[in-house]
Formats: structure tokens, sequence, C-alpha cells
């Protein structure tokens, strides 16, 4: 039997592993992201070779991970892996595994949760029946039908947000470094088209040097009055300075936030004040934003929710699972390392 430590481990996680009954892997399970759990703790496990973190995961401490001398392989419970050092892993021959589809239904119905929360300002009209303090007029919403929206990103995410959106009688305008063959009566030849003519803008790429700050001053100027923003992705696609000023100017009429840059204040409650990120002046500067971001009433900000529900935890674990499987065999599925 191999020791697998589970970091960020849940409930579910844990029912999963009793119900498939492994037999190949003896799973420890932490409640803890790695950075904080001490060493002590960790001693016993000191010469593993697998663990597993979540998306949730803060970026891991390197030095931590240096405690481990013989691990071999870190699989990531997520489709996103920018919290893992790729190229620390390529030196010490760490092989790192993802889990690339488990959730482009999922995370494409959140996304239209989110904005069709803000096309009729659903949330705003129940908060005031809640409080007994009812404006109608301010609940005065657009229908969808007719509007266009830009879709930036037709992996498995953007193609099923795309049937949704067809669904709901839009027009579809695509984007992707790499288009599909099968949609391409739906791209359009350059992002700048999406900005100029899009009503709505749904982000669905990964975080990546070539998409940092994808949406930032240059390209919110660009964009149609009025336009509703939805990320689901990455926090880092979208300059949070720049759409605080577009929010501030009625560029931005609505945003659909399931992701932040530098969220890790908002969403972590054990990050302490005397943490070694408060001495980065970007993730001061964008948590001060992010906390601005919320007093926005066009604003819908949630802790990066969208794979959340019981059907993709599930795919995800079976996954994960399948991928320490192969391993032990000799065989890598998944692969991030390029």
């Amino acid at each position: 039997m191999t020791d697998v430590l589970f970091f960020n481990a849940d409930d579910i996680l844990a029912d999963y592993l009793h119900k498939t009954k492994q037999k190949k892997i003896t799973p420890v399970l932490f409640k803890e992201s790695l950075n904080h759990i001490d060493e002590k703790e960790l001693a016993p496990y000191k010469k593993a070779e697998i663990i597993s973190v979540f998306v949730h995961s803060e970026s891991l401490d390197t030095e931590r991970l240096d405690y481990f001398k013989n691990l071999k392989l870190i699989v990531t419970r997520s489709t996103g892996f920018n919290h893992i050092d790729l190229e620390y892993c390529k030196k010490r021959g760490i092989e790192v595994l993802n889990v690339p589809r488990y959730g482009e239904t999922t995370v494409a119905e959140f996304s239209f949760g989110l904005l069709l929360n803000l096309a009729r300002h659903i949330i705003q009209g129940r908060n005031g029946m809640a409080h007994n303090h009812v404006e109608i007029p301010s609940y005065m919403g657009i229908d969808l039908m007719g509007k266009s929206i830009g879709i930036i990103g037709t992996g498995s995410i953007g193609q099923h947000m795309i049937k949704l959106a067809q669904g709901f009688g839009m027009n579809v305008l695509a984007y992707d470094l790499y288009p599909k063959e099968e949609l391409k009566e739906l791209y359009v030849s350059s992002l700048e088209e999406i900005y100029k003519k899009a009503d709505v803008i749904s982000l669905h790429v990964p975080s990546t040097p070539q998409n940092y700050h994808l949406l930032n001053e240059k390209a919110f100027n660009q964009m149609k009055k009025g336009v509703i923003i939805l990320n689901t992705a990455r926090g880092d696609l979208i300059d949070t300075e720049a759409l605080y000023i577009a929010l501030k100017k009625g560029i931005v009429g609505g945003a659909g936030l399931d992701v932040l840059e530098n969220e890790d204040f908002l969403i972590h409650d054990d990050i302490e004040l005397k943490n070694e990120l408060f001495k980065n002046n970007d993730f001061l500067l964008d948590s001060a934003l992010n906390l601005k971001l919320l007093q926005f009433k066009n604003v819908i900000a949630t802790p990066h929710i969208a794979f959340n529900s019981i059907d993709a935890l599930n795919r995800i674990n079976e996954t994960t699972l399948k991928n320490i499987e192969l391993f032990l065999k000799g065989k890598i599925q998944n692969s991030v390392l390029k």
C-alpha cells in the first residue's frame, strides 16, 4: 500500500474514498492546505511519494515541498494548476497531473446563473423583499434574447456556455487561439471585435503569461457602455484596478466574478495580516480593490465555487484516483508538464 496525502480534504472526498474502498493506496487526509500544517504532523509521512491538493490551495510553498525528499507526484483536484510551481517540479523530477474535464456543464451553468442575476437583478429583488424595502424601478433588467455574448475560450466549458447562450436566443461571438472546426461560423477575427460588439463577455481561458490581464484598461475602453463581464476562470485574467475604474465610469454595467485577482485574503479565513503575502504591494492593492468591488450593487462576487456541485466533485475525485492508479502502474494521464 502506498501513502497518498490529500490536502484540503473535505467530507465529500472522505466519503468517496470510503465508498470506493481503495486497495492500492492508503489515503491520509488533512483538512488544511499543505502550507498551514506543522511539520510535526507531517513527520510520519516525510517519505511520501504522492500528494494531492485542491483548487483552493494557496500557491504551494516550495520549501514545504522540499520536506518530502521522495516526492514523485502531485495530483491537483482541479483543472487549473497555477498554484503549483511547474519549473520547480521539473527540476525535481516531480510529475504533475490535473483533472482536465469534470465540470464543463457545472461551471457554464454557474456562469449563466451569474448572468441571469445581473440581467434581471434577482438578488437585489430578493434582498429588497427580505428587508421590507422594495424598489421595483431599480430592478429594471434586460432581455438576453437578441443580445450578443462574446465567449473568449471555446474549450469544453466555453462550448457548453455557447449552447446555453444559443438556447436563450443570444448571438454568439467566439474567440480562441485554437479554433474548433465545428464552431467556425461563430468565431470573430479578433478580441477587439468582441470588445466592440458584445453586450456580455464571458471568460473561459486558462491563466497563462499570455492571458495575464487580458481585460485591461485598453480593452475596457473599447467595450460597449453597459457591458456585462463574467469570469469563472481565473482572477488574473482581469486587471482589477482597470475593472474598478470601468465600473465607476459605467463602461461595465455589471460583473459576475467567481474568481478575483489575489483573492486569497477574501477566501481563506486563516490568512493573518502578518502573512508574507502582505509584503507584496500588488497583493495589498488587489485586496483593497476587491473589497471595493464588493460594494458595487452591480457586482456579484462568489468565493470560487463555480465547480462546486456534488456531481462535479464526484467526477473530480474519480479522475484523481484514476490518475494515481495509472501512475502507480507506470502510466501517465493528464500531465500538465508540457
